[in-house]
């Protein structure tokens, strides 16, 4: 939350129905629409540098079959993003764009990348900005090693009340700070477990619909592609 108690805004994959995903432009966008933090999805290039992929391959962002994993990050950010005039961004190239009064959310898809994606963040000054995410148990792990002090979200999707609370249990478990919850699964009830167990929750907003439900429950922040939305129910609340 912030320091006045009020749920973040947190620009999912930023803000795919305004700008590009995972682009410059959406970082942007994120900060114009009113958001506290941009999300970005990370994966490692051949050669370990960190860039901004969702998925496992490029294709639907640049039109071109380019596995990242297996592609130098030199050939990537060589790529146009479609739709957009500008190539795929690395890390650093999001970095060097992110404006002042906007934080990030590295949700680090492939768990390789978060030790380089960390050397990143420092080299920047940008970890004390930054917050931490990933489903790789693995890589939590490493950021619980390599950055201590910050945010270290384990992700998970869930559907019931239920699964989130032992989703909670399972972060715990794993060196978390942090959770995302889905949205069809918050409830008050899973704010405060998740607070009595030390965790900040967060909660991934998928439709406009679900938006105000959820912030009915007071997550810590809200992860959304509706970001001027959030941020007018919340300011006007």
């Amino acid at each position: 939350m912030t320091a006045d108690g009020r749920t973040l805004v947190i620009a999912h994959r930023t803000c795919p129905l305004d700008a590009p995903e995972n682009s410059r432009e959406g970082i942007a966008t994120a900060a114009r629409l009113g958001a506290d933090l941009v999300e970005i999805d990370v994966r490692p290039a051949r050669d370990g540098v960190p860039v901004l992929s969702h998925d496992t391959t490029v294709r639907r962002v640049t039109g071109r079959r380019r596995r990242v994993r297996w592609t130098a990050s030199t050939r990537l950010t060589g790529l146009a993003l479609l739709g957009a005039d500008e190539p795929l961004p690395s890390l650093a190239d999001a970095l060097a764009v992110l404006p002042d009064g906007l934080d990030l959310a590295v949700d680090v898809k492939d768990g390789r990348a978060m030790a380089a994606a960390i050397e990143v963040l420092a080299a920047h000054g940008m970890l004390d900005r930054a917050r931490l995410w990933s489903g790789d148990r693995r890589a939590v792990a490493v950021a619980a090693a390599e950055a201590p002090g910050g945010e270290r979200a384990f992700l998970r999707n869930t559907e019931t009340e239920a699964a989130a609370l032992a989703y909670l249990d399972d972060a715990v478990a794993v060196g978390a700070t942090a959770v995302s919850v889905m949205d069809v699964s918050l409830t008050p009830a899973v704010v405060a477990a998740g607070h009595e167990r030390g965790l900040t929750v967060h909660c991934w907003v998928r439709t406009l619909d679900a938006q105000a439900p959820v912030l009915a429950c007071r997550p810590d922040g809200v992860v959304t592609d509706f970001p001027a939305e959030a941020r007018r129910a919340i300011d006007g609340a």
